[in-house]
């Protein structure tokens, strides 16, 4: 359909409407209206409906409230719930709130603001007041980075516009799908989608090892010619190498949800300035990070979006982390639909809803495989609980401290607060909690965005409550920037006489702060080192399981050393936010529609090959194992 043809079929719906200029902006319809009225949002619905786009609607700059004006009837309607406000020349105004609120608040909020001032709001919930301050200083980086580079998201966005929505050329030929890493191997996630019109990037991540980093094959990608690039999650081995395109002048959109755009933000700030204390030259810069940031477009869930003139995304709730994603291809107008899994978790968490099975039309299959060996089934979560209690009870007895190495996002806070809810039972003793690295900065995003959780978790923030810090035991540690500093505030934790539970990034001990830890508690009999995800190969976690006890690792703390490890070790399999084999294989028997080919990837060689073989002879659908650098024709 022809932008004329587009115009006027928004003039014609709106019939009773002043319009003032309908226009695209990046993936979204605008449509700027003389007054704000009733009229123009009950039927933006019906626009939206009928042309299949992602409809905003502004009021014309000439009848506008001024900001002065607007910022007072802003503060009217919310008060002291208010943190920051933000106005744009584009007709949006940001509103930052200090508490938590429910969706339909919002929305309520945002309508009556849109009403009285002529402003589109744009809000954001704050965190539950309680007596445990979190640091935030990288969520307000985030806020003004992306507020600051307002002209250059405003080009964006006038350029994607003239992009996006143009006729196809070719609407018949080849569809490739390249796999740049993850195949056959975990870490490293990239996977590249060709149409003869377009090229989408799925995920640009790291894989995992001691000291060494290997990229994805970003050689097979011009970059010029790379259009958008989609990211499902925010852990490092899917996200890690995203600023490295922006540094080697990529200046397409990045698609993601909210709360992955903090995380993202979070974490890859974090590797920089962590590489930068170890004396080492990062991948890139924070320039480059921020370069992330202001080229990011996020989406909700479920929310259909147009992404190349022939491709258009849709996200649906991974169950794998807050925000995490399946990212749904439509290519085509219909010709075919892809789906990738990104990690996924077909189970229901303490914190999140389990993955979307679900979905109109689907072709392919791209799933991770993570634990798709046969002996990979995961106990049930409360006997998962129980034997961390039963640890935890034990180390503490003795007077030691348990140290759980986790993920920033998605472990960090799942076992914060199973130890909260545990000590408010009574079923562990009551012993400091030590949180520290970025687990503490993203926890205020789980506390932003309760509607990703499920509903149970949600509920207690809508309350005010911080469910990740009700038992008053939590110590947030808020890492000292001096390395002086930083060598006493570790020391002081880790050799006081008290026992303790210490949660530190990364989950498999591959760098962070963990190992600051790790190198002064590992020597001590007393202590306990509990495992509570994957560990992949080439990981000191890895090596510990196998059974490897002497070894030389760096921390910024204790530089270069030698540790002879006699801390007991455990695994606690069941807090995974990856689907074990049993899940795997009831997300194929229970996915509407069945897909006609599945490729699995995001596994080690031996767990994909036995997962592949039970799927073909338990339900007949043609599976395929992509090689690192391989390009499949799907269609």
């Amino acid at each position: 359909m022809s932008f004329i043809e587009v115009e006027n079929k928004v003039r014609s719906i709106l019939s009773g409407v002043d319009i003032v200029k309908v226009s695209y902006e990046g993936p979204n319809l605008c449509i700027y209206v003389k007054r704000p009225t009733e009229t123009v949002l009950d039927m933006a619905g019906e626009v939206a409906k009928t042309l299949k786009k992602r409809v905003v609607i502004r009021v014309d700059a000439s009848s506008r409230f001024p900001e002065k004006n607007a910022a007072k009837i802003i503060k009217e309607l919310l008060g002291d719930a208010i943190d920051d406000v933000k106005f744009e020349n584009s007709g949006d105004v940001y509103i930052y709130l200090a508490r938590p609120l429910r969706e339909r608040e919002i929305r309520e909020i945002s309508r009556e603001i849109f009403l009285k001032t002529g402003w589109r709001a744009v809000i954001e919930s704050g965190v539950p007041k309680d007596g445990v301050k979190l640091p935030r200083h990288e969520i307000v980086g985030v806020r003004q980075v992306y507020h600051q580079a307002y002209s250059q998201r405003a080009e964006l966005m006038d350029l994607l516009a003239k992009y996006i929505h143009q006729e196809p050329v070719l609407k018949e030929g080849p569809i490739t799908v390249t796999f740049l890493g993850a195949a056959m191997e975990v870490g490293r996630s990239a996977i590249l989608v060709s149409t003869t019109e377009s090229n989408v990037l799925l995920d640009c991540g790291l894989k995992p090892s001691q000291y060494d980093e290997d990229f994805p094959m970003l050689d097979l990608v011009d970059i010029d010619r790379l259009d958008a690039v989609v990211l499902t999650h925010a852990h490092m081995d899917h996200v890690g190498c995203l600023p490295f395109l922006f540094k080697y002048g990529y200046k397409g959109p990045v698609y993601m949800t909210d709360p992955t755009k903090y995380q993202a933000f979070i974490l890859l700030t974090d590797y920089v300035e962590l590489k930068e204390r170890e004396g080492l030259q990062p991948s890139f810069s924070k320039a480059d990070v921020e370069a992330v940031i202001y080229h990011t477009i996020t989406l909700d869930y479920e929310e259909v979006t147009d992404i190349a003139p022939d491709i258009k995304l849709t996200f649906y709730d991974a169950g794998h982390e807050i925000g995490s994603a399946m990212a749904h291809l439509h290519i085509g107008n219909g010709r075919y639909n892809i789906l990738y899994t990104g990690d996924f978790k077909y189970g229901k968490t303490r914190l999140l809803n389990r993955a979307v099975s679900k979905f109109k039309r689907v072709e392919m299959l791209i799933m991770e495989s993570t634990y798709g060996g046969k002996d990979d089934v995961q106990p049930p979560r409360h006997e998962a609980e129980n034997a961390l209690a039963k640890h935890i009870s034990e180390t503490v007895s003795k007077g030691g401290k348990v140290l759980i190495p986790a993920f920033s996002t998605g472990r960090g806070q799942e076992i914060l607060y199973i130890l909260n809810k545990m000590m408010d039972g009574g079923l562990v003793p009551r012993v400091p909690i030590y949180v520290d690295g970025m687990i503490v900065e993203t926890l205020n995003v789980y506390l932003m965005y309760p509607h990703y959780l499920n509903p149970e978790v949600a509920e207690e923030i809508y309350g005010g409550v911080n469910p990740f810090t009700t038992s008053g035991n939590v110590v947030i540690v808020d890492r000292a920037k001096r390395v002086e500093d930083r060598i006493n505030q570790v020391a002081k934790i880790a050799q006081s006489e008290e026992p303790a539970i210490i949660i530190a990034p990364h989950g498999m001990l591959n760098g962070g702060p963990v190992l600051d830890y790790f190198a002064q508690l590992a020597p001590d009999d007393k202590n306990k080192l509990v495992f509570v995800s994957y560990q992949a190969e080439g990981t000191i976690g890895r090596r510990i399981l196998n059974g490897e006890r002497e070894f030389v690792v760096r921390s910024l703390v204790g530089g270069e050393s030698k540790i002879n490890m006699r801390m007991e070790v455990v695994s606690i399999p069941g807090f995974s936010g990856h689907s074990d084999r049993r899940e795997l294989m009831k997300y194929v028997e229970h996915i509407e529609p069945k897909p006609k080919k599945i490729a699995l990837i995001h596994g080690e060689p031996s767990k994909i090959i036995s997962l592949a073989t039970s799927i073909e002879l338990k339900y007949k659908i043609t599976t395929v194992i992509p090689k690192v650098g391989e390009r499949i024709r799907v269609l």
